[in-house]
This record gives C-alpha cells, structure tokens and sequence, in this order.
C-alpha cells in the first residue's frame, strides 16, 4: 500500500456515535481535564499482537524529534496516551503523520 492509499484510509475513519462520548468530565474535573488533554495524543497501534510500551516510547520519541521527552501510558488493546509537554509538538506530530510502529500503522487524535 503506498502512501497516498494510506493517507485516504486514514482520513475515512470515523467514530460512532456511541465512541464519540466515552469519557466526559464536569465542573473542575473538566477544566483540569482539558488542561491535561491539551499536550496528550491518543493512538491505536493496529497491529494483532501486544506492543511493548517503553520500544513504542523510545521510537516515536526518536520519530517524532519533540523538544522534551514524552510519556507513554497503555490503556489497554494497543492503545496508549501520548503526553507530550510542548502543544507545538503535538500540532507537528498530527500534521506530519501517518505514523508507524512495527510496520503497523498508528492512528492518533
């Protein structure tokens, strides 16, 4: 698959309804939520195997080339939380994609 194929995939993913509300916050948990949501990546590794967190840390930080390390928090079926600690890093990571982690494709929001 080249590149341009893989561009057009990513850009026809999209959530149900029911995915789009999954977590929700109120009053000052919200605010402090967002504040903390506003340097974080969400990503999915589609690969039918588990992926070891620090191997993902230490290549996307040398992939991704951001100012300061980031921290990496599995959630579970190869998803992780991406906290990045400068917003300029996470515009660049989102806007320099498609990334990839073990010749599988990491779909990040």
């Amino acid at each position: 698959m080249d590149t341009e194929e893989l561009i057009r995939r990513c850009k026809s993913i999209t959530l149900k309804e029911e995915e789009e509300n999954a977590v929700m916050f109120i009053g000052e948990m919200e605010k402090a939520g967002e504040r903390v949501a506003a340097h974080c990546l969400v990503g999915k590794i589609l690969l039918n195997r588990d992926v070891n967190k620090e191997g993902l840390r230490y290549a996307m930080q040398l992939a991704w080339k951001t100012t300061k390390e980031i921290k990496v928090e599995s959630q579970g079926d190869n998803i992780f939380v991406f906290k990045l600690a400068i917003e300029r890093d996470k515009k660049r990571v989102l806007t320099e994609g498609p990334w990839h982690f073990d010749k599988a494709l990491i779909v990040l929001v």
